[in-house]
Order: C-alpha cells, then sequence, then structure tokens
C-alpha cells in the first residue's frame, strides 16, 4: 500500500478509510518535521516538496476512486500550491499570510469534498 503512494499508477485508487489515515499521518509528519528543521532550510524545502507530491498523489488517488478525473485535481493544486509559493515570496510566509491562507484552505476544502464524494463502482474488466 505504500508503494501505491509514492509512486502510483494511473489507475490507482483509494478508499476513503486509508484516504483518512494517510492524510492525517501525512500532515502529523510534516508539521512535526517543520517545526524541527526551522534551522536546516534546504532540508524543510525538501519535506515541503515531498510533501506536496504526496498531498496531489492521494488526493489524485481518491478523486479516481470517486469517479472523478484525477488530471481537474491535479491541475488545480498545482496551480493553487504555485499560485501560494508566489504570494508567499512576495508577502512573506506568516501564518497571517494570504499565501499560507489559501494553500490551508485549499487543502481543506479538496480534503471535505473528496471525503464525502460517494465511492465509486470499480468498472467490470
Amino acid at each position: 500500500m505504500m508503494s501505491r503512494i509514492f509512486l502510483p499508477s494511473g489507475k490507482t485508487r483509494l478508499m476513503r478509510g486509508p484516504y483518512i489515515l494517510i492524510y492525517i499521518l501525512l500532515h502529523v509528519i510534516y508539521l512535526s518535521l517543520a517545526f524541527n528543521l526551522d534551522e536546516r532550510p534546504v532540508i524543510l524545502l525538501l519535506c515541503m516538496l515531498l510533501y506536496t507530491y504526496l498531498k496531489v498523489n492521494i488526493n489524485a488517488q481518491r478523486s479516481r476512486d470517486s469517479g472523478l478525473k484525477a488530471r481537474y485535481v491535479i491541475i488545480t493544486s498545482i496551480t493553487i500550491y504555485s499560485a501560494s509559493a508566489v504570494l508567499g515570496f512576495f508577502f512573506g510566509a506568516e501564518c497571517e499570510s494570504i499565501a499560507i491562507k489559501l494553500c490551508n484552505g485549499f487543502d481543506f476544502l479538496v480534503f471535505l469534498l473528496l471525503l464525502l464524494a460517494p465511492t465509486h463502482d470499480k468498472p467490470a474488466d
């Protein structure tokens, strides 16, 4: 199951229960690392990129399980995260910054939408 998260195929799906568990574990691990790696910005940047990659992957897998097109989730996520990075560069990366609010709000909205989305039956092969 862990290999599906790091290297998903184009047809990988993720059910609601494992999605919640992986989402919570991912955020707990990232936040604990982010607060401990404050002095090492290069390692923090690599952790943030890995964190973003994993978030996009699990959201795409969950959207496939819900019967949605994963490419729409991926394109929207990359656009929002890139806009947050640009806004964070220009306005600062403090917690009250618009970039942090945009990124966290988008994450929470996508999590709720994918959590409430019904599980789509697998097509017959």
